[in-house]
């Protein structure tokens, strides 16, 4: 198994971890989707903000698990990597088994809420708001690459 549910503390919840040691530019998962969001299907009382997927068209998937508790970090050790409407999570780095899975949440947000970061990196940003071109110009040009 390349992922499991697990504690990731106090303030985050759940996480999702390595089953395995992963190498660098690995696929750790593909998102699967449990229902598109719409008006006439909004989220459930018992379903979370945070568990939604943004395609550029506009449609809102509900992600389901295990990815779905894959938390936020300033500094990712993966990411999400899209090719036909398919998501895919593909780890930034080497991780040992037991390593917490993070991607950037801002990376794939436009438009939306701010919110408080609880993330604990040496490079957080404290404050967010779902907008990648609301990032500091020098994250978004590390990120170009």
């Amino acid at each position: 198994m390349k992922v499991r549910v697990a504690n990731s503390g106090f303030l985050k919840g759940c996480g999702v971890f390595t089953g395995k040691d992963m190498k660098k530019c690995e696929v750790i998962a593909k998102l699967d989707y449990e229902r598109e969001v719409t008006k006439e299907q909004p989220l459930a009382e018992n379903e979370k903000y945070e568990h939604q997927t943004y395609l550029p068209d506009g449609r809102i998937f509900l992600v389901a698990e295990p990815m779905r508790y894959t938390n936020h970090s300033c500094s990712p050790n993966s990411y999400l990597y899209s090719v036909e409407e398919q998501y895919f999570v593909i780890a930034k780095e080497e991780m040992a088994e037991g390593t917490e899975i993070t991607i950037d949440y801002e990376l794939t947000a436009v438009d939306g809420d701010t919110w408080e970061c609880l993330c604990g990196s040496d490079n957080c940003r404290g404050l967010h708001k779902w907008d990648f071109f609301s990032l500091p110009v020098l994250v978004i040009m590390a990120y170009a690459g």
